[in-house]
């Protein structure tokens, strides 16, 4: 067992910040859990742990908590490698400026429950490798593939897709949408919803009828709508 440096503890620090994770290409998985899901995934770097009965460089609970931004110290951290971005499948999700790291880890849970294998990460959508997001995510964000572009771009360069919006006040019902084989579903930003410039670029927007209430957090609406298509 050994105490980390203070280099050390800084430069695991600075991996949680975004500007930092960028020039690394590096992230920070805490929790036994994630950390094998990184390891299967082919992105785990280093571990360390207080746990002597678990593979890493065994530190002590006090570096650990140097080191560590859960409430709860965890017994395990793990420094990984960002991902690649994969062949482009079937079904995506796209998301519009989503800015709460809760909602986005919710939405990989259920994509990837629900078969939208690729995930497109539009500008002002909050970082994945947020630790917030990944723990939020449950470990589904080592079995997705991500995509950073512009929507419209994107549709644009990939005429091959059907893209559905969301729209609350002017959709069509969502189960009267029979999507292709091939299509992806474009989700709004929390508090303004989808850009008015991408609703005019879609084959039709969607909107999940409701009984006593005006909206749905966007977790739970995309969770719908990606079962209802899987």
């Amino acid at each position: 067992m050994r105490e980390l440096s203070n280099n050390e503890v800084k430069y695991i620090n600075k991996l949680y910040l975004a500007k930092y994770r960028k020039e690394e290409k590096k992230f920070i998985v805490e929790g036994k859990h994630l950390i094998l899901e990184a390891k299967n995934a082919g992105v785990l770097l280093e571990c360390y742990t207080t746990d002597s009965s678990f593979d890493g460089t065994l530190i002590s609970e006090e570096s650990m908590r140097k080191v560590c931004k859960t409430n709860t110290t965890v017994n395990a951290l793990g420094i990984c490698k960002l991902f690649e971005a994969h062949k482009l499948t079937d079904k995506i999700l796209a998301l519009d400026a989503i800015q709460d790291p809760g909602n986005l880890g919710t939405l990989m849970r259920s994509a990837k429950a629900f078969g939208f294998d690729t995930i497109l990460l539009g500008r002002g959508t909050v970082d994945i490798y947020n630790d917030k997001v990944i723990r939020s995510s449950q470990g589904a964000i080592f079995k997705l593939n991500f995509i950073n572009d512009e929507i419209k771009e994107f549709m644009h360069d990939h005429p091959e897709y059907e893209y559905y919006g969301t729209d609350v006040k002017t959709g069509s019902e969502a189960e009267a949408i029979k999507p292709s084989k091939r299509f992806a579903i474009i989700l709004g930003n929390e508090g303004n919803g989808m850009q008015e410039g991408l609703k005019t670029l879609t084959k039709a927007n969607i909107y999940i009828p409701l009984i006593n209430t005006e909206s749905l957090n966007v977790s739970v609406a995309g969770s719908i709508l990606m079962y209802l298509y899987k």
